[in-house]
């Protein structure tokens, strides 16, 4: 006898490096959420500068330990924040939903900005009227890297 699962890899609830929520919690969160035109969403994007460079010439677990590190000034920073996860690789997000959504965000962003250690990069994303969740993904990604 099979089950429905059987075959199909299940994400973990939680990134193992850093204590976040995975990518597929946050995806599923922002497909919830948007499934109302109305909602308010702002995100928060973090990317590790040099995340490459440290694992390279320090190792994966130095790597790791500036993941966590910055996991850490993520949470400290967005407690107000529906949801906390590790979009990939080196980028850490926020999502802030409700009313309060782009006063929270910029807040967090403004705190983020004074991190010292590990060196990051902040973007931040406000979600336009009926804006789809992989748009706002896209966005987002837009929006660190220009940071």
């Amino acid at each position: 006898m099979t089950t429905p699962n059987e075959g199909q890899q299940v994400a973990p609830p939680v990134d193992f490096v850093t204590g976040l929520e995975s990518r597929s919690a946050l995806e599923d969160l922002l497909r919830k959420v948007t499934a109302d035109p109305a909602e308010q969403i702002a995100i928060l994007g973090v990317d590790l500068v040099g995340l490459k460079d440290v694992n390279e010439t320090a190792g994966f677990l130095a790597g790791d330990s500036l993941l966590a590190e910055a996991a850490a000034t993520l949470r400290a920073a967005t407690s107000a924040a529906t949801m906390q996860a590790r979009l990939g690789g080196d980028e850490l997000v926020a999502v802030f939903t409700g009313v309060a959504a782009s006063a929270a965000a910029k807040a967090a962003h403004d705190a983020l900005k004074m991190a010292r250690r590990p060196a990051i990069r902040c973007g931040m994303i406000i979600r336009q009227p009926d804006e789809p969740p992989q748009q706002l993904v896209e966005r987002l990604y837009a929006a660190i890297r220009s940071a």
